[in-house]
């Protein structure tokens, strides 16, 4: 007998921007669904149709819960993302 345990389709995650992502998003703080085991790099696929300037970005890091993560990384229920633009000063 093969049980099937339901699957999560829509989690939840929390994304915080700053510098030009947050002018982008047009919002500090953006929440959306993705699918269960979606990837750093699912993520960006998602911003970018949702907000096609977002594609425009060259660099870009992103913190999964407060730790950098590369775009293979798999995101969780409830993860709360960061966006980091890349920072220009003199």
């Amino acid at each position: 007998m093969v049980i099937v345990l339901p699957t999560n389709i829509n989690m939840k995650i929390k994304i915080l921007c700053f510098g030009i992502t947050r002018d982008i998003i047009g919002q500090f703080e953006y929440t959306t669904s993705l699918e269960d085991a979606a990837t750093i790099a699912d993520l960006k696929q998602h911003l970018s149709t949702n907000f096609p300037t977002f594609a425009s970005l060259k660099s870009l890091r992103v913190a999964i819960n407060s730790e950098y993560a590369e775009d293979l990384a798999i995101l969780k229920e409830n993860d709360e993302i960061v966006l980091i633009p890349p920072v220009s000063g003199g």
